[in-house]
């Protein structure tokens, strides 16, 4: 049991030693509700205006097959979106114009579905040759959220995307597009009218992971092989765009105004020295950010979702042993907190896996701190 506030007071009240304990004190983490339960496992969730929602399904197993995108349905059902040769690419296959492993899921102010494609399946539980993108299909797709229609597909050189870089997620402001690079380790930089992209910071310290990967995250996560953590991968940007915020899993947390990262005559020496270093955070699979400025982190080991505001304060937004292994975050237009988790739900033997989406209803201020809506770009 997560003996916290109160669940201390309820047990004094129980002794007598206190009296008239509310249910609920501002103290508490947040209760979690169960959004949806996926057959397959989701690693990001994303949401329209009109509460159409998407999951990412990162292909992690052999014998475990699934879609990348899935969309909830008016009747509650999830299937494979857009629902043709797109959600059916197999190893060997052609993954130019497929989803070969969809990493980011993300819907922005115009209500369309990008999704990062990062073109390449895992190394040591895929094949070697799996474990390297075919040319083209590390890629950036943008769909209509109601036909599937695909509106664009992004794609960059090696000049951008060199050998062992891999794209993990992205976030935009105006015309500005910004992804980051778990491979490597870099952030890119597009923009969406000129076309012109830049690659910054590529394999700098402030892009990479530290050696401080928990041992109890370790532990049968990775099927006893080694862990290498990510390097840059979770990226958020402030609602008015002036600050670009980084971590890989491990932390620290970095951010820089984006204005230094326009100055195309300014060198990744020279920008370097502009970069901050925001928090060091537990290790995380992912975040989100309020329009507030608080950033959220999915702790992969302590069950916790911890919010930091930006006074540098720190809060357990909410505390739960069913949050194991949380994942990408995404915040709703009505404020609704979406949490997919990673780790299956026990099953009765013989019984199919599955995995549960959690959700809370975020609150104007909790435990002091001021907390924002959605980020849209």
């Amino acid at each position: 049991m997560n003996l916290n506030r109160r669940t201390f007071l309820l047990a004094l009240s129980a002794l007598g030693v206190v009296r008239n304990v509310q249910a609920f004190t501002a103290e508490d983490p947040l209760p979690l509700d169960v959004a949806l339960v996926s057959p397959w496992m989701a690693n990001q969730v994303a949401l329209t205006r009109n509460n159409l929602l998407f999951l990412g399904l990162p292909r992690y197993a052999k014998d475990k097959p699934t879609p990348s995108l899935a969309r909830r349905e008016s009747d509650g059902t999830l299937r494979p979106f857009p629902g043709n040769s797109w959600n059916e690419w197999q190893p060997g296959k052609d993954g130019r114009n497929a989803f070969v492993y969809l990493n980011s899921v993300h819907i922005f102010a115009d209500d369309t579905v990008w999704c990062v494609d990062q073109g390449s399946l895992s190394a040591g539980v895929f094949s070697p040759e799996d474990a390297i993108p075919q040319p083209g299909a590390q890629k950036l797709v943008q769909l209509d959220a109601h036909s599937g229609a695909i509106l664009q597909i992004l794609r960059f050189d090696d000049e951008i995307l060199p050998p062992g870089a891999q794209m993990n997620d992205l976030r935009f402001h105006g015309n500005a597009l910004y992804i980051s690079d778990s491979g490597l380790g870099g952030i890119i930089v597009h923009d969406m009218v000129s076309g012109k992209t830049q690659r910054r910071l590529s394999g700098m310290r402030v892009v990479k992971a530290s050696d401080k990967a928990p041992p109890a995250m370790l532990a049968g996560v990775k099927g006893g092989k080694t862990f290498h953590p990510p390097n840059s991968d979770m990226i958020e940007i402030t609602a008015d765009g002036q600050w670009l915020y980084w971590a890989a899993p491990t932390g620290p947390l970095y951010r820089v105004e984006t204005r230094w990262l326009q100055q195309t005559e300014l060198s990744d020496e020279q920008l370097i020295s502009h970069v901050e270093q925001v928090y060091d955070n537990n290790f995380s699979g992912g975040c989100c950010m309020d329009s507030a400025g608080n950033v959220y982190f999915s702790e992969t080991v302590t069950h916790n979702i911890r919010v930091l505001a930006p006074s540098g304060e720190t809060r357990v937004l909410t505390s739960d042993k069913r949050l194991l292994r949380p994942d990408g975050t995404f915040i709703s237009h009505d404020r609704q907190f979406y949490i997919p988790v990673k780790q299956p739900l026990a099953a009765q033997p013989g019984a199919a896996a599955c995995f549960a989406i959690y959700k809370l209803s975020l609150p104007d201020e909790f435990q002091g701190i001021s907390l924002g809506g959605a980020v849209t770009g």
